[in-house]
This record gives C-alpha cells, structure tokens and sequence, in this order.
C-alpha cells in the first residue's frame, strides 16, 4: 500500500493493491511521512473503505480535524455492536458516530445545551434493543472523556446505529421514518383511547411490521396483493381494526404521497385487532 496523501500523525490516504483509496488510521502511522512511500504495515489499526467520494471527503474531514482519540474510540464501540446486535453496519457510522460523539463532548465541556430530541421520543420503543446499546454507548461516553451528558442523548445515539444498518441499500431519511412509525402507533393509540404495552409479544410483532412497512413506502416498494380474499371479509370480521386502518391509510396518502395496497391494509388490520384484544 502506497502513501497518497498524509492526513496527520495518527491517519493517512493510501492506495490499496487494487488501486482502490483508502483511509488508514493507526498511532504515528503518518509521522514523517511523505507521498509515494510504502506504508508502515504494522501501525495499521484501521483500514476504511468507503462507498462513495463524498463520504471519503467527509472521512478525511473528520480524522483530520477530530482528535484521534474519539475515531479509536468509535472503532471499539461498533465493534462491540456488531457483536452484540449481530448486525451488520455501514463504514459511513465512522463518520456519523465519530463526528458525534465529538460534537455532544464539547457542547458538554462548553456548557451548551443538549440536541431537541422531541422528534425521537419513542425511538426506544421502536428500536429497544438499538437503544439499549446506545444508553450503554452513552455510559462509556461519560466515563472515557469525563462528562455527564444526559440520557436524553442516547435517542440519537440510537438514531445513528438504525440509519446506518447494511440492509438500508437505499438512503431513506431514518428521522422520517421514525416520524411516520410514531405517528402510526399513536393513530391507533388514541383511536382505542389504549396504552401499549411494550413488553407484550403482540406489540413487538406490531412494531417490527411498521419498520418494514414504513421501508416500503420510503422506498416506493409494493406488496404483491395477496391477500385480496381475506380483504372484503375485513370490515365485517374486524370493523373497529379495519376503520383505524382506514385512517392509517389516508395519514400515509396525505403525508408520503403513497396508497396503501389491499394487501397492506389486510396485514395492517390484523396486527392492530391482535393489540385491541391484547388490550382487553
């Protein structure tokens, strides 16, 4: 791998065997060192590959202007999500959880307020077992740099984590999609005047049926419509479900400009009967 470019003591931008850029990171891998040299192998700690220009620049700008301290400190803790969560996750959550974390230390030490997290309220609801790891995220956070932020910060943390899983292999707007999840659990919320019990199975099934549902509609996908014979015996089986999933169904035309197939509005109303009866 030979040096293109030295980016500060502790990173540099090579270029790999392929011919391919690439950031490496690693303490006083680019001390005193030019362009066209071979790069010391053993002070690689990291090797980033990222998917486009525009998120290598954000990179270089990143561990260029960002102690090197916080980018290791990122590299320990998505290597401890991946392990826990078993997931796979984005090299753009480098960037994204780096520039962060950094940012929500020195409002800190700076004693400027926290980020509005209003928007994110049930981000915790939607995704638990995200947010537990970003409340532990924020508890290794506090501890390591010798702050205090508060709780209210793993919300974003949280939110970091979900907009940067693999599967995303279109872009959506994850602060969007949270939006359209929350406004979906609170339509039928105070449509039965009911509380949700977020521990119950028939919420956590409800739950992971609006993530993909709300995929869909950001992604402009379509369910095949195959559940068209169960669909006309709704109304008549599950009237008080299937009317709430009519209002679903118009909030998601009036808001993302998409109708709601057949099919969907079938699967809607069943897991909305499945959290009345599970309510009563």
């Amino acid at each position: 791998m030979i040096i293109k470019k030295r980016l500060n003591n502790n990173a540099v931008l090579a270029i790999n065997e392929n011919g391919i850029d690439i950031i490496l990171a690693g303490n006083g891998i680019g001390f005193n060192t030019k362009r066209g040299q071979e790069v010391d192998k053993d002070k690689i700690e990291k090797i980033y590959k990222l998917d486009t220009q525009d998120n290598q620049n954000k990179l270089i700008q990143v561990v260029t202007e960002i102690p090197y301290e916080y980018l290791k400190f990122t590299d320990s803790i998505v290597r401890k999500l991946k392990e826990v969560l078993q997931i796979e996750l984005n090299d753009n959550i480098y960037i994204a959880l780096t520039d962060h974390i950094y940012f929500a230390v020195t409002r800190f030490k700076e004693g400027v307020g926290s980020i509005n997290t209003s928007l994110l309220w049930d981000v915790k609801d939607i995704y638990p077992n995200e947010y537990k790891e970003a409340v532990k995220i924020l508890e290794k956070i506090n501890d390591f740099f010798k702050v205090a932020i508060p709780s209210e910060e793993a919300r974003m943390l949280t939110f970091h984590i979900v907009d940067n899983f693999k599967g995303n292999y279109k872009k959506i707007d994850m602060g969007v999609a949270i939006k359209t999840i929350t406004d979906i659990l609170n339509i039928v919320k105070y449509y039965f005047n009911i509380e949700y019990n977020v521990n119950s199975f028939n919420y956590v099934r409800f739950v992971i049926h609006l993530r993909f549902l709300t995929k869909r509609i950001l992604y402009g996908e379509k369910e095949d419509e195959n559940t068209l014979f169960f669909y006309d015996q709704l109304p008549q089986k599950m009237p008080r479900a299937f009317k709430c999933t009519l209002k679903i169904t118009e909030y998601i035309k009036k808001t993302r400009k998409v109708e709601l197939s057949k099919s969907e509005q079938a699967y809607l109303t069943i897991h909305i009967q499945r959290i009345i009866l599970n309510n009563k």
